[in-house]
């Protein structure tokens, strides 16, 4: 498995463009860059910055390659492409850039550089005001809820509660508290 590419979610079902033409040819653009990742083929993807690029002047190198398995060839006009590249809403474009890539030993590349959505992984968002009501609001009424359960369970035989259940909801409970308890510390 290339460690390069890791994580990565395909991305062409997800184009979103301001026309549809534009989401047509982009779409496409990012056909060929999931099939890329899928075939294992390294990739200028930045895991951290949650950015991808690809060299312009080898997309249609990269459909011929494909195409040569699917007896196929259905190049993409490049400067029709790029023109459509304005358009797009995701993933963003970030414009033409020159990098020194990794998988071009190093050496100075042009590169088309889009801005994928990622995941602030390990960082504690901050809480609102607004955010530490509502969980405030959702915890109360989520212990109302289960005390009326839990009354009415001796009585209703068809009311089960498992140990898991009820750990699972405490647990819950007990991290939009702490949550909420920063927000007031501060």
């Amino acid at each position: 498995m290339n460690e390069n590419i890791i994580p990565y979610v395909p991305i062409a079902d997800r184009v979103k463009a301001k026309t549809e033409k534009s989401q047509l040819l982009c779409k496409k653009l990012f056909e060929l860059i999931d099939r890329c990742v899928q075939a294992q083929f390294s990739f200028n993807h930045d895991t951290e910055k949650g950015q991808i690029s690809i060299c312009p002047d080898q997309i249609n190198d990269l459909i011929n390659e494909f195409s040569k398995s699917e007896k196929s060839s259905t190049e993409i006009d490049i400067n029709v492409l790029k023109s459509s590249l304005s358009d797009l809403i995701y993933p963003m474009f970030k414009g033409e850039h020159t990098i020194y890539s990794p998988i071009w030993n190093n050496e100075e590349i042009r590169v088309w550089q889009f801005q994928l959505n990622q995941i602030a992984q390990g960082e504690i968002m901050e809480v609102s005001q607004e955010n530490a009501e509502l969980m405030l609001d959702c915890s109360i009424s989520a212990l109302k809820i289960w005390r009326q359960s839990l009354e009415a369970a001796p009585s209703n035989r068809e009311v089960i509660y498992q140990a898991k259940d009820l750990i699972y909801k405490l647990t819950d409970l007990e991290l939009k508290l702490q949550q909420i308890q920063s927000f007031l510390e501060k």
